[in-house]
């Protein structure tokens, strides 16, 4: 049937009948009524049950109270009720759906208890009740029963919580000749036709078009319903100010994924005119059951119109408008991070040949929506859409397009660019050539290809042989891969390997479709370092080495310049006066981060050259300052390290003597300390008042303290000239030490560390506090005055032995008493004699003996009992008779006066800790004159070409396999550019990644804008087609790593102009702009041959394919024109608020206008129809609008066969493709394919994003 009258009376529009009512309170009292009844369904079925019990109980004379009898009496009323309607059974009866294990159950004899049976739960074989879509019969069979017979299980049993009953009715088969339920309802797809196919509605509550409803329905009733579903999606438009109108739409040519039907919601006229049935709904038919049409599926499109007479109706548009052509100018809006996007799209796009094939769509031909490597074409389809966008004839004018859609398409396909995060555009040109290249494959079924090779004794001088290798693997390669990027982005590698054992060599061919160049920069990190020589002053060391070089490689490189022992070398970080970073230990970064990374150009990077052997400990030394008005002491000046054998740890005058030292070389020559003054080791005659302070001491056994002690020294006026310059205090640290094995000779290194940052100073202890009286006799001598002098020897220092007694006994025998002895086994616990000594922590023995690697051994041989300061290294054997200083773990501090340092550390001194003398470099003076000679040229792309067809020798991590040697060997491997393709993509290499190390190139490549000849590149040089190329687009990157901008230069084919595209900016610009050190990929264009065969074959095929879109631009007009002479919108066609008779009339503008022509209603025999007031199911005290659909799956919605009790409808893939209809989300404005697909568990969803511009 036709949605037509024939007979050509007079009736009102459509929109007055349907959509009128919209406007005035019939409509809406008859909507409140409408869902007031859906609401009362419960209420009404249940008062019908209950009443029809009553009266069967009335007749039988029983008054009293209704009971649900046993099983055998219920199943008996079951049967009798089966059984008496079959005699009265009708089209248009409701049927109930339930599962058929419940029922099953309920019939079986040995089912003795009601209990057993539960209520019924219709949730088991329902995925979507307002729309009818069934489980799959399979896995829950289901049965349908009469209306009455539900009632009666529902009084009895009802429903389970959360369910809803499932109704369907009865319809007239023409294949059984009977009654059937009504499982496949039909589908229906609501669409809005506006002038430019956008919505006005920026905040859209709802976006469900689809629904189902029986075949039994009126067109009516469906029109409602649709209204209905409109006017929850656009809640903008006010239906009293609007005119309506409703058109079937069918588009049979189109693929299910091509189709604008199944992927749009929002329609511009040029989509509406291209569908194959365009049908006007008028009123005649709103009577009609949906049975008696021939589709089962419908789409109709909703069309508004002011009321205002001037207005028009977007289904006329090209009456009162033309299309506008593009000016090949239109920019790119970014969406959020997508500059990278569409600048790579606005130069692959100005490619003529290439845009051609899309804008007029040649493409469609070879849509392989089969290749499990493709994306069903939906890739190919968004792209050509942007192309359409961009270069099409277009209703409206704009000079930026939003490509959203196409981002949405991308982001599905590649996770990686679902986001808006910034990415690299070479990256997304590489995926979108791969993801067209799969979506057009012309090969449907790729055969496996063996990939030829020659024989090791094939003669590679000889060049035809290796031409017909090219020749064979290119043949190979299209028995798998043949596409328009095939054909146009497509060309050779040859890859040849060379042994330096056997001299055999291995040559390859393998394809490309972008050419990564390397740059001919040179990637140098460079700085300055300190270094703090053993017996010299500090100085600094120009260094320069490639950035991916590592710590040991810098080391290496300061040993060469100086001549210090790598091993010997130990580097740290000094920051605000302190050790900042230990580059020694195994923690450190230096372990794994280039150096770019490691050290950066303010660090203040110090190596300090340590000579020491395995039974020393190596200290750290710290400087401090006094100040006056200042309670506390403060850092200053470089931290430094000492060594100390096992005989020196209880030394305090060597201790001193080693300190001063290092302070003279590090202060630039300040000699007057008073231990290095001494020309000669002193002995014990030097120092007479000692032995009269203790004359019954054996003083020998201070020899070596003495050694270093400096005597009292008197000028011949009786004063005193030694000084003491600063304090030494000892800090104790718990600290685990590691440290790397610089000689890289697997013995175990001494321990390097450096304390913590953020120290108390206040509880450093004074190393005069630590000795006993002679060793503090001796340390403190120098410093006596003439005063002080007696004729029984020094001053009385009974004070001060009294409160070092506090920590050790006077007896020189028997230096640890038990008295002074604390000992915690495990170390933890701080006495409160350490707390007075200012020792934060006492030293893990178990992290002392790391130092040595035999942990196991020491730890057995460690004594029992340990004095608070005494912890002797695990390292060293020896037994001492004086307290040990210096423990591993302690820290020296050294605390000047302020005068002092002002004495020591003059800024008279041209070089000092602060100011480091330069150390001459030769070899880098060398490198830097030759690289100021090499700056003087410019990098082109030649010279680019040349290293990129550079030899090289594989690493020993990439070495190759060499058949003849059957070893792996680190073979020379040159790639070369065998041909080149019509379209050449070169991608210049600025972005450098290297382990963790990534950097930017920013040099200016000089490329040629025109006549690029790459012959010379070539290894096969005869190509019929010509190796000449022109520019025809650059991409730009300019900023950083860590974020930039991309933008694109490109060649207006239309008016042969270059433009400047900035996202939706666009500008006319000059090519020569584009040679800069942004340029990031360049595509160039082969220049026009006779001889191209491919590219002249695919001319042709493009200029047939403009040929056949300006016929179909023609047919459009023509068509336009069949649809105005009844769908007029001019003011003629109102006269006095009605319409003209013409628009009074159906049309139908299709070849296939049989679809809906009256003699396709075949008549049928059926049986008494009952009269229905509404189709809808029944609802079960439950209001329709509070309905919502349960998850489901689509992979699993069928039916079963059609018997009485077991229900198995045909269609079984009916409700698969229903569901998945129903519960897609389509996109609102663009020309194609919603994109964003979703799964969770049984249910998917297809999001559609939102318009970012």
């Amino acid at each position: 049937m036709a949605f037509n009258d024939d007979e050509n009376t007079e009736s009102e529009e459509l929109d007055v009948q349907l959509f009128d009512d919209l406007n005035d309170d019939k409509r809406e009292q008859s909507q409140n009524q409408l869902e007031k009844d859906k609401s009362q369904q419960y209420e009404n079925d249940a008062s019908v049950a209950v009443e029809a019990e009553s009266n069967d109980n009335e007749e039988e004379g029983d008054n009293t109270s209704q009971l649900i009898p046993d099983l055998p009496s219920q199943r008996n009323i079951i049967s009798d009720l089966l059984e008496e309607n079959k005699n009265m059974e009708a089209e248009g009866d409701k049927i109930y759906i339930i599962p058929k294990y419940w029922f099953d159950k309920l019939k079986d004899p040995v089912t003795a208890d009601p209990n057993e049976l539960g209520p019924i739960d219709p949730s088991l074989i329902c995925k979507d009740y307002d729309n009818l879509i069934l489980a799959d019969y399979n896995k829950h069979p289901y049965i349908p029963l009469p209306e009455s017979v539900f009632l009666k299980l529902y009084e009895w049993y009802g429903l389970a919580q959360g369910s809803q009953p499932v109704v369907t009715f009865l319809i007239y088969d023409d294949e059984s000749n009977s009654l059937i339920p009504d499982y496949n309802w039909y589908f229906f797809r609501i669409h809005h036709l506006t002038q430019d196919g956008a919505s006005r509605n920026y905040y859209p509550k709802n976006t469900k078009t689809c629904f189902t409803m029986t075949s039994l329905a009126t067109l009516k009733d469906v029109l409602i319903k649709a209204m209905d579903y409109f006017a929850a999606i656009e809640t903008n438009i006010d239906a009293t100010q609007m005119n309506f109108q409703i058109w079937y739409v069918d588009d049979p040519s189109a693929s299910h994924t091509a189709s604008i039907l199944s992927t749009l919601y929002e329609l511009n006229p040029i989509q509406f005119l291209s569908f194959n049935a365009i049908t006007k709904i008028t009123t005649q038919l709103m009577d009609k059951q949906m049975k008696e049409f021939t589709p089962t599926s419908f789409d109709f499109v909703i069309e508004t119109k002011p009321k205002q007479k001037s207005s028009h109706w977007p289904s006329n548009f090209l009456i009162y408008n033309n299309l506008q052509s593009s000016p090949g100018t239109i920019g790119l809006t970014n969406l959020g991070n997508t500059c990278y996007m569409n600048s790579a799209l606005q130069c692959i796009t100005h490619i003529p040949i290439f845009r051609d094939y899309f804008l007029y769509g040649t493409f469609q031909k070879e849509v392989n929506e089969g290749n499990p490597l493709g994306y069903q074409g939906y890739m190919a389809r968004a792209f050509s859409d942007l192309i359409q966008s961009l270069f099409g004839d277009n209703i409206t004018s704009t000079t930026a397009y939003s490509p959203s859609y196409f981002k949405s398409t991308l982001g599905h396909f590649n996770s990686m660019f679902s986001g808006y995060l910034q990415q690299d555009s070479q990256e997304f040109l590489a995926f979108l050539l791969d993801s067209l290249h799969e979506d057009l494959n012309r090969i449907d079924k790729k055969p496996y290809v063996e990939k030829p090779s020659l024989p090791l004794t094939a003669n590679l001088n000889d060049f035809d042989v290796v031409k017909r290798l090219a020749d064979d693997t290119w043949k190979a390669h299209l028995l798998r891969n043949d596409s328009v990027i095939t054909d146009l982005f497509v060309a050779m590698y040859k890859s040849t390997l060379k042994c330096p054992e056997c001299q055999n060599t291995s040559v390859t061919f393998d394809p490309y479709n972008d050419l990564t160049l390397p740059l001919p920069v040179a990637s140098i990190w460079h700085t300055k370092v300190k270094i703090f020589p053993l017996n010299s002053p500090p100085c600094t060391l120009e260094v320069e080495l490639a950035k991916t070089s590592t710590y040991l490689d810098l080391k290496s490189y300061i040993s060469e310049c100086t001549g210090i022992k790598i091993q010997n070398l130990f580097g740290c970080e000094i920051f605000s006066h302190q050790f900042y970073t230990n580059y020694e230990t195994v923690e450190s970064n230096s372990q794994f981060l280039p150096l770019q990374e490691l050290i950066s150009d303010q660090d203040d990077v110090i190596f300090y050259e340590i000579n020491i052997s395995n039974d020393e400990i190596i200290v750290p030394v710290l400087n401090t300052k006094v100040e006056e008005n200042f309670s506390r002491p403060s850092l200053f000046g470089v931290p430094f390290f000492i060594t100390l054998s096992a005989s020196e740890l209880d030394n305090p005058c060597l201790i001193r003597y080693k300190l001063e030292k290092c302070y003279s070389n590090l202060s630039g020559g300040f000699i007057p300390f008073p231990s290095t003054e001494q020309e000669e080791f002193p002995t014990l005659d030097d120092f007479p008042l000692l032995s009269a302070k203790y004359p019954k001491e054996a003083l020998e056994k201070y020899t070596d303290v003495l050694h270093y002690s400096v005597p009292i020294c008197i000028d011949n006026d009786k004063q005193v000239r030694n000084e003491e310059y600063f304090k030494i205090k000892i800090l104790n640290f718990k600290q685990s030490i590691k440290t790397i094995n610089n000689a890289n000779d697997g013995k175990q290194s001494p321990a390097f560390w450096v304390p913590q940052t953020h120290m108390n100073f206040s509880k450093a202890q004074d190393i005069t506090e630590l000795l006993n009286p002679i060793t503090r006799s001796l340390y403190q001598y120098h410093l006596s005055s003439d005063d002080e002098i007696t004729s029984e020897g020094l001053v009385d220092t009974a004070k001060n032995e009294r409160k070092l007694m506090k920590v050790q006994d006077s007896d020189l025998e028997s230096p640890l008493s038990e008295e002074n002895i604390s000992v915690d086994k495990d170390l933890d616990t701080i006495t409160p004699e350490q707390e007075q000594l200012g020792i934060d922590n006492e030293i893990d023995l178990e992290e002392i003996q790391e130092t040595d690697g035999n942990s196991e051994e020491k730890c057995e041989e460690q004594p029992a009992e340990v004095s608070q300061t005494t912890v002797l290294n695990n390292n060293l054997d020896h037994t001492y008779n004086r307290s040990t200083l210096i423990c591993p773990g302690n820290v020296i501090i050294c605390e000047w006066p302020a005068t002092n340092i002002q004495k020591a550390f003059t800024e008279d001194k041209v070089i000092n800790w602060e100011h480091p003398a330069p150390l001459p470099n030769p070899q880098l003076e060398k490198l830097k004159e030759q690289r100021d000679k090499q700056e003087e040229r410019h990098i082109t792309l030649d010279d680019c070409l040349k290293l990129f067809s550079k030899p090289e020798i594989l690493s020993s991590n990439d070495s190759w396999y060499c058949p003849h040697c059957k070893e792996h060997r680190q073979a020379t491997k040159q790639i070369e550019l065998w041909n080149t393709p019509d379209i050449l993509l070169i991608h210049l290499k600025r972005f450098e990644n290297q382990r963790s190390f990534s950097d930017k190139i920013v040099d200016t490549v000089f490329f040629p804008i025109t006549d690029f000849d790459i012959s010379e590149h070539l290894v096969y040089k005869e190509d019929p087609r010509g190796n000449v190329y022109d520019l025809i687009a650059v991409d730009n990157h300019y900023g950083g790593l860590g974020g930039g901008h991309y933008t694109a230069y490109a060649k207006n084919a239309n008016d042969n102009k270059w433009y400047y595209f900035d996202d939706s900016r666009v500008s006319v610009t000059a090519p020569e702009k584009s040679i800069a050190g942004s340029a990031y990929l360049l595509f160039y264009v082969r220049r026009n041959s006779h001889e191209n065969v491919v590219e002249t074959s695919l001319q042709e095929t493009i200029k047939e394919a403009r040929e056949a879109h300006q016929r179909k631009i023609l047919a459009l007009e023509e068509r336009q024109k069949i649809i105005y002479e009844d769908n007029k919108s001019d003011m003629e066609d109102y006269t006095d608020g009605t319409d003209s008779e013409s628009s009074q009339h159906a049309i139908d503008v299709t070849s296939n206008k049989e679809v809906f022509e009256d003699n396709d209603i075949v008549e049928r025999p059926r049986a008494a129809m009952k009269t229905e007031s509404s189709m809808s199911p029944t609802t079960f005290g439950k209001n329709t609008e509070e309905r919502r659909s349960s998850d489901y799956s689509n992979e699993s919605v069928e039916v079963g066969e059609q018997e009485l009790d077991d229900s198995n409808p045909d269609g079984i893939n009916a409700a698969r493709k229903k569901l998945r209809l129903l519960k897609k989300v389509y996109n609102r404005s663009s020309p194609s394919l919603p994109l964003t697909c979703s799964e969770t568990n049984d249910e998917q969803t297809i999001e559609t994003p939102k318009n970012d511009s």
